[in-house]
C-alpha cells in the first residue's frame, strides 16, 4: 500500500492507541507519532464492589441480575472515545486520510462509532492486534498490505 505524505495511521486495541503521520512519500514510509494513549483497566473482579442484585420473580422465587463486566465496558468506552477523536481530526483537516489497524473487536466498535464522513476517509484497514508493536513493524505491515 502506498501512503501519501500527511496520511495518518491509527493503530489501536481496547487498551492502547498510537496515531502515526506519514512524513515520507508514496515510495518510502516515514511514520512519526502524532498522538497516543494507554488505558489502565484492571479486571472486573478488581473493579466490582458487590454481588449482583436480586429481585422477586413472577412465581415468588428470587431471580438474580447478571454480573456487570466493568472491564469490557471500559474497553468499549476507550475505543468509542478514540472514534470521537478521529471524527474531530477528519473534520478539522479536509484532506486527511486514514489507515486503520485494529484488533477485530476494536475494529467493530470503531466502525459502529465513527461517523460517515470519517468512514469515507479510511483508505485501508488491517485487522490484527498490532498496538504494542514498534513503528518499524507497523511500517513493514503497511508495506506488505
Amino acid at each position: 500500500m502506498h501512503l501519501r505524505n500527511g496520511d495518518w495511521v491509527v493503530v489501536c486495541d481496547a487498551g492502547k492507541y498510537v496515531v502515526y503521520e506519514n512524513q515520507g512519500d508514496k515510495d518510502r514510509l516515514d511514520l512519526r507519532v502524532m498522538s497516543f494513549d494507554e488505558n489502565t483497566n484492571p479486571p472486573t473482579h478488581q473493579q466490582g464492589s458487590d454481588r449482583p442484585g436480586r429481585f422477586p420473580g413472577p412465581a415468588g422465587q428470587n431471580a438474580s441480575v447478571g454480573n456487570t463486566d466493568w472491564h469490557e465496558q471500559e474497553e468499549t468506552r476507550f475505543v468509542s472515545a478514540l472514534a470521537r477523536q478521529m471524527d474531530g481530526w477528519a473534520t478539522a483537516e479536509t484532506s486527511r486520510r486514514f489507515v486503520l489497524v485494529a484488533d477485530p473487536k476494536s475494529m467493530g466498535i470503531l466502525r459502529q462509532s465513527l461517523n460517515d464522513h470519517t468512514l469515507s476517509r479510511i483508505d485501508h484497514t488491517v485487522t490484527g492486534d498490532h498496538a504494542h508493536r514498534p513503528v518499524e513493524a507497523i511500517e513493514a505491515l503497511i508495506n506488505g498490505a
